[in-house]
Protein backbone atom coordinates (compact mmCIF):
# COMPACT_ATOMS: atom_id res chain seq x y z
CA UNK A 1 0.00 0.00 0.00
CA UNK A 2 1.08 3.68 -1.09
CA UNK A 3 2.24 5.75 2.19
CA UNK A 4 2.55 9.55 1.49
CA UNK A 5 4.00 11.52 3.69
CA UNK A 6 4.20 15.15 4.24
CA UNK A 7 7.00 14.94 6.88
CA UNK A 8 10.10 13.46 7.20
CA UNK A 9 10.12 13.15 10.69
CA UNK A 10 8.99 9.19 10.86
CA UNK A 11 10.18 8.80 7.55
CA UNK A 12 11.26 5.17 6.80
CA UNK A 13 11.73 3.15 3.36
CA UNK A 14 13.87 0.00 2.64
CA UNK A 15 16.89 1.01 0.50
CA UNK A 16 15.24 4.10 -0.70
CA UNK A 17 15.58 4.69 -4.84
CA UNK A 18 14.18 8.39 -5.24
CA UNK A 19 12.89 10.54 -8.03
CA UNK A 20 12.20 13.94 -7.54
CA UNK A 21 10.69 16.94 -9.12
CA UNK A 22 7.36 18.58 -9.63
CA UNK A 23 5.57 16.07 -11.80
CA UNK A 24 3.40 18.67 -12.90
CA UNK A 25 0.59 16.77 -15.19
CA UNK A 26 2.38 13.17 -14.61
CA UNK A 27 2.40 13.23 -18.27
CA UNK A 28 4.28 10.22 -20.33
CA UNK A 29 7.91 11.67 -20.27
CA UNK A 30 7.00 11.30 -16.05
CA UNK A 31 5.42 8.03 -16.10
CA UNK A 32 8.36 6.55 -18.32
CA UNK A 33 11.04 7.71 -15.59
CA UNK A 34 8.93 6.36 -13.03
CA UNK A 35 8.85 2.69 -14.46
CA UNK A 36 12.91 3.12 -14.66
CA UNK A 37 12.60 4.43 -10.98
CA UNK A 38 10.28 1.39 -10.35
CA UNK A 39 12.61 -1.33 -11.96
CA UNK A 40 15.61 0.15 -9.68
CA UNK A 41 13.85 -0.48 -6.56
CA UNK A 42 13.16 -3.76 -7.45
CA UNK A 43 17.11 -4.75 -8.84
CA UNK A 44 18.07 -3.08 -5.97
CA UNK A 45 16.08 -4.70 -3.32
CA UNK A 46 14.32 -1.21 -2.06
CA UNK A 47 11.53 0.79 -2.57
CA UNK A 48 10.45 3.30 -4.77
CA UNK A 49 10.24 6.88 -3.61
CA UNK A 50 8.82 10.17 -5.58
CA UNK A 51 9.62 13.44 -3.88
CA UNK A 52 7.93 16.69 -5.23
CA UNK A 53 6.62 19.73 -3.87
CA UNK A 54 4.27 21.77 -2.97
CA UNK A 55 3.30 24.99 -3.57
CA UNK A 56 5.31 25.10 -7.04
CA UNK A 57 8.10 26.90 -6.19
CA UNK A 58 7.65 29.70 -8.88
CA UNK A 59 4.44 30.68 -6.28
CA UNK A 60 6.87 30.82 -3.23
CA UNK A 61 9.32 32.80 -5.65
CA UNK A 62 7.18 35.30 -6.96
CA UNK A 63 8.61 34.05 -10.20
CA UNK A 64 5.42 35.58 -12.80
CA UNK A 65 3.18 33.34 -10.43
CA UNK A 66 0.09 35.43 -11.67
CA UNK A 67 0.62 33.88 -14.70
CA UNK A 68 1.06 30.22 -13.62
CA UNK A 69 -1.01 27.38 -14.24
CA UNK A 70 -0.98 24.02 -13.20
CA UNK A 71 -1.76 20.54 -15.15
CA UNK A 72 -2.53 18.70 -12.13
CA UNK A 73 -3.85 19.90 -8.37
CA UNK A 74 -1.92 18.46 -5.66
CA UNK A 75 -4.78 15.69 -4.98
CA UNK A 76 -4.29 15.05 -8.89
CA UNK A 77 -1.14 14.82 -8.67
CA UNK A 78 -0.64 12.51 -6.18
CA UNK A 79 -3.09 10.19 -7.15
CA UNK A 80 -1.62 9.25 -10.35
CA UNK A 81 1.71 8.67 -8.57
CA UNK A 82 -0.05 6.76 -6.78
CA UNK A 83 -1.89 4.82 -9.83
CA UNK A 84 1.54 4.72 -11.15
CA UNK A 85 2.81 2.01 -8.63
CA UNK A 86 5.32 3.95 -6.51
CA UNK A 87 6.02 3.03 -3.08
CA UNK A 88 6.33 6.27 -1.25
CA UNK A 89 5.37 9.57 -2.28
CA UNK A 90 6.53 12.86 -0.24
CA UNK A 91 5.19 16.33 -0.39
CA UNK A 92 7.60 18.39 0.94
CA UNK A 93 6.59 22.17 1.77
CA UNK A 94 8.37 24.43 -0.34
CA UNK A 95 9.78 27.52 1.18
CA UNK A 96 11.88 30.19 0.84
CA UNK A 97 14.01 28.28 2.90
CA UNK A 98 14.22 25.59 1.30
CA UNK A 99 14.92 27.13 -1.95
CA UNK A 100 18.17 28.91 -0.17
CA UNK A 101 19.62 24.93 0.32
CA UNK A 102 22.10 24.99 -2.06
CA UNK A 103 22.33 20.88 -3.70
CA UNK A 104 24.77 19.73 -1.80
CA UNK A 105 22.70 20.91 1.57
CA UNK A 106 19.98 19.53 0.11
CA UNK A 107 21.51 16.55 -0.61
CA UNK A 108 22.89 16.08 2.60
CA UNK A 109 19.69 16.91 4.74
CA UNK A 110 16.83 15.63 3.22
CA UNK A 111 17.91 12.75 0.58
CA UNK A 112 20.51 11.24 2.87
CA UNK A 113 19.83 12.08 6.56
CA UNK A 114 16.43 11.93 6.64
CA UNK A 115 15.13 9.79 3.12
CA UNK A 116 18.28 7.94 3.49
CA UNK A 117 18.60 7.55 -0.08
CA UNK A 118 20.68 4.93 -1.59
CA UNK A 119 20.07 5.51 -5.54
CA UNK A 120 18.80 9.20 -7.47
CA UNK A 121 17.05 9.23 -10.64
CA UNK A 122 17.55 12.52 -12.23
CA UNK A 123 15.32 13.79 -15.48
CA UNK A 124 17.97 14.83 -18.46
CA UNK A 125 17.33 18.61 -17.72
CA UNK A 126 16.49 18.49 -14.20
CA UNK A 127 18.00 21.59 -12.31
CA UNK A 128 17.60 21.48 -8.58
CA UNK A 129 18.99 23.41 -5.47
CA UNK A 130 19.60 27.39 -5.18
CA UNK A 131 22.92 27.13 -7.28
CA UNK A 132 20.92 24.91 -9.99
CA UNK A 133 23.48 22.27 -10.13
CA UNK A 134 22.39 19.59 -13.59
CA UNK A 135 23.24 16.33 -14.39
CA UNK A 136 26.90 17.25 -15.25
CA UNK A 137 27.77 17.94 -11.64
CA UNK A 138 26.21 15.12 -9.82
CA UNK A 139 28.94 13.12 -9.99
CA UNK A 140 31.41 14.65 -7.77
CA UNK A 141 28.42 14.51 -5.11
CA UNK A 142 28.13 11.19 -5.28
CA UNK A 143 31.48 9.98 -5.12
CA UNK A 144 31.44 12.54 -1.50
CA UNK A 145 28.02 10.84 -0.38
CA UNK A 146 28.50 7.35 -1.15
CA UNK A 147 25.24 7.22 -3.54
CA UNK A 148 24.68 6.18 -6.93
CA UNK A 149 22.76 7.60 -9.46
CA UNK A 150 21.25 7.49 -12.99
CA UNK A 151 20.21 10.11 -15.77
CA UNK A 152 16.79 9.30 -17.18
CA UNK A 153 15.65 10.76 -21.08
CA UNK A 154 14.69 12.26 -22.96
CA UNK A 155 12.15 10.09 -23.99
CA UNK A 156 9.60 10.39 -27.31
CA UNK A 157 6.07 10.51 -27.32
CA UNK A 158 4.93 10.15 -31.70
CA UNK A 159 7.99 12.82 -32.27
CA UNK A 160 7.74 15.14 -29.32
CA UNK A 161 9.75 15.45 -25.86
CA UNK A 162 6.59 15.43 -23.55
CA UNK A 163 7.06 18.38 -21.25
CA UNK A 164 4.61 19.92 -18.62
CA UNK A 165 5.43 23.23 -20.36
CA UNK A 166 4.87 22.00 -23.90
CA UNK A 167 0.81 20.09 -22.51
CA UNK A 168 0.50 23.59 -20.93
CA UNK A 169 0.94 25.57 -24.58
CA UNK A 170 -1.05 23.04 -26.43
CA UNK A 171 -4.26 22.99 -23.55
CA UNK A 172 -4.18 26.54 -23.79
CA UNK A 173 -4.21 26.49 -27.00
CA UNK A 174 -7.07 24.10 -27.34
CA UNK A 175 -4.86 21.21 -28.52
CA UNK A 176 -6.63 19.01 -25.81
CA UNK A 177 -6.19 15.80 -27.81
CA UNK A 178 -2.71 16.78 -28.93
CA UNK A 179 -2.00 16.97 -25.34
CA UNK A 180 -3.68 14.02 -24.27
CA UNK A 181 -1.28 11.88 -26.28
CA UNK A 182 1.63 13.36 -24.37
CA UNK A 183 -0.43 13.06 -20.98
CA UNK A 184 -1.59 9.58 -21.75
CA UNK A 185 -5.15 10.26 -20.63
CA UNK A 186 -7.46 12.87 -21.29
CA UNK A 187 -7.06 16.53 -19.96
CA UNK A 188 -9.57 16.91 -16.80
CA UNK A 189 -11.19 19.65 -14.63
CA UNK A 190 -12.98 18.81 -11.39
CA UNK A 191 -15.35 21.50 -9.93
CA UNK A 192 -18.91 21.91 -8.37
CA UNK A 193 -22.21 22.87 -10.28
CA UNK A 194 -23.50 25.87 -9.42
CA UNK A 195 -26.88 27.82 -10.41
CA UNK A 196 -27.02 29.68 -13.37
CA UNK A 197 -29.81 31.73 -15.41
CA UNK A 198 -30.82 28.44 -16.77
CA UNK A 199 -31.35 29.64 -20.31
CA UNK A 200 -30.21 26.76 -22.08
CA UNK A 201 -33.75 25.02 -20.42
CA UNK A 202 -35.13 27.76 -22.71
CA UNK A 203 -33.22 26.71 -25.33
CA UNK A 204 -33.74 22.78 -25.14
CA UNK A 205 -29.80 22.62 -23.82
CA UNK A 206 -29.99 22.48 -20.36
CA UNK A 207 -26.44 23.35 -19.05
CA UNK A 208 -24.18 22.94 -15.63
CA UNK A 209 -22.63 25.60 -14.40
CA UNK A 210 -19.27 24.18 -13.33
CA UNK A 211 -17.37 26.00 -10.68
CA UNK A 212 -13.42 25.29 -10.37
CA UNK A 213 -12.09 23.76 -7.26
CA UNK A 214 -8.58 25.04 -7.78
CA UNK A 215 -7.84 28.47 -9.09
CA UNK A 216 -4.34 27.36 -10.25
CA UNK A 217 -6.06 24.33 -12.45
CA UNK A 218 -5.38 25.49 -16.19
CA UNK A 219 -8.78 26.15 -18.26
CA UNK A 220 -8.63 25.34 -22.07
CA UNK A 221 -8.90 27.50 -24.31
CA UNK A 222 -12.27 28.79 -25.13
CA UNK A 223 -14.47 27.16 -27.35
CA UNK A 224 -16.76 23.75 -27.72
CA UNK A 225 -15.25 21.02 -26.88
CA UNK A 226 -16.74 16.95 -27.06
CA UNK A 227 -16.44 15.75 -23.26
CA UNK A 228 -17.01 13.02 -21.53
CA UNK A 229 -18.52 13.73 -17.50
CA UNK A 230 -18.04 11.94 -14.83
CA UNK A 231 -21.15 12.69 -12.75
CA UNK A 232 -22.63 11.00 -9.52
CA UNK A 233 -20.55 7.43 -10.24
CA UNK A 234 -21.40 7.66 -14.09
CA UNK A 235 -19.98 8.53 -16.90
CA UNK A 236 -21.55 10.36 -19.85
CA UNK A 237 -20.96 12.11 -23.11
CA UNK A 238 -21.31 15.99 -23.24
CA UNK A 239 -20.02 19.25 -24.87
CA UNK A 240 -18.85 22.15 -22.72
CA UNK A 241 -18.65 26.02 -24.06
CA UNK A 242 -15.96 27.64 -22.06
CA UNK A 243 -15.97 31.40 -22.77
CA UNK A 244 -17.77 34.62 -21.76
CA UNK A 245 -21.46 33.82 -23.49
CA UNK A 246 -21.15 36.62 -26.00
CA UNK A 247 -24.76 35.79 -27.40
CA UNK A 248 -26.25 36.09 -23.81
CA UNK A 249 -24.09 38.75 -21.81
CA UNK A 250 -22.47 40.55 -24.78
CA UNK A 251 -18.26 41.07 -23.92
CA UNK A 252 -18.52 40.70 -20.23
CA UNK A 253 -14.91 39.56 -19.30
CA UNK A 254 -16.45 36.90 -17.20
CA UNK A 255 -14.96 33.38 -18.47
CA UNK A 256 -17.85 30.24 -17.26
CA UNK A 257 -17.55 26.43 -18.23
CA UNK A 258 -20.78 25.13 -18.95
CA UNK A 259 -21.68 21.84 -19.85
CA UNK A 260 -24.45 19.85 -21.49
CA UNK A 261 -24.72 16.24 -20.32
CA UNK A 262 -26.17 14.26 -22.97
CA UNK A 263 -29.39 12.19 -21.99
CA UNK A 264 -29.53 13.40 -18.78
CA UNK A 265 -32.16 15.44 -16.40
CA UNK A 266 -31.54 15.31 -12.85
CA UNK A 267 -31.17 18.91 -10.54
CA UNK A 268 -27.53 18.46 -9.43
CA UNK A 269 -26.51 21.38 -7.94
CA UNK A 270 -23.69 21.40 -5.68
CA UNK A 271 -22.90 18.03 -7.01
CA UNK A 272 -19.07 17.17 -8.04
CA UNK A 273 -18.29 17.36 -11.23
CA UNK A 274 -15.63 15.78 -13.58
CA UNK A 275 -15.12 16.64 -17.04
CA UNK A 276 -12.73 15.31 -19.49
CA UNK A 277 -12.08 17.07 -22.42
CA UNK A 278 -12.42 15.10 -25.76
CA UNK A 279 -11.37 17.06 -28.93
CA UNK A 280 -12.39 20.96 -29.53
CA UNK A 281 -14.96 21.57 -32.13
CA UNK A 282 -15.17 25.17 -32.71
CA UNK A 283 -14.10 28.87 -31.07
CA UNK A 284 -16.69 30.53 -29.15
CA UNK A 285 -19.28 32.39 -31.49
CA UNK A 286 -21.66 35.41 -30.92
CA UNK A 287 -24.86 35.06 -32.92
CA UNK A 288 -27.08 37.30 -33.93
CA UNK A 289 -30.15 35.74 -31.46
CA UNK A 290 -30.72 32.55 -29.56
CA UNK A 291 -32.44 31.10 -32.34
CA UNK A 292 -29.11 30.99 -34.34
CA UNK A 293 -27.54 29.70 -31.17
CA UNK A 294 -29.85 26.97 -30.67
CA UNK A 295 -29.49 25.78 -34.63
CA UNK A 296 -25.85 25.70 -33.74
CA UNK A 297 -26.25 23.98 -30.74
CA UNK A 298 -28.36 21.06 -32.52
CA UNK A 299 -25.14 21.21 -34.92
CA UNK A 300 -22.88 21.08 -32.36
CA UNK A 301 -24.39 17.91 -30.77
CA UNK A 302 -24.81 15.76 -33.56
CA UNK A 303 -20.94 16.82 -34.40
CA UNK A 304 -19.93 15.90 -30.60
CA UNK A 305 -22.08 12.56 -30.54
CA UNK A 306 -19.89 11.36 -33.43
CA UNK A 307 -16.77 12.35 -32.02
CA UNK A 308 -17.82 10.29 -28.86
CA UNK A 309 -19.18 7.47 -31.03
CA UNK A 310 -15.86 7.40 -32.84
CA UNK A 311 -14.16 7.54 -29.56
CA UNK A 312 -15.53 5.11 -27.70
CA UNK A 313 -17.26 7.14 -25.06
CA UNK A 314 -20.47 7.35 -23.76
CA UNK A 315 -23.43 9.62 -24.95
Amino acid sequence: MIKINSNLKHFNAHHPVVAMGMFDGVHQGHLALLELLKQKARQMDGESVVLTFWPHPRIVLAQDSGELKLLTTLEEKTRFLAEAGIDHIVVLPFTKELAALTAEAFISQYLLDKIRMKHLIVGYNHRFGHDGIDKNQLQPLSEQYHFTYDIFGPTMVEGVKPSSTVIRKMITDGDVGEASILLGRHYSLKGRIVGGRKLGRKIGYPTANVEIDDPLKLVPHDGVYACRVHLLGRDYGGMINIGERPTIDGSSGQRSLEVHIFDFNSNVYSEEIIVEFIKRTRPEIKFPNLNSLKERLKKDEIEVRNILKETGTPG
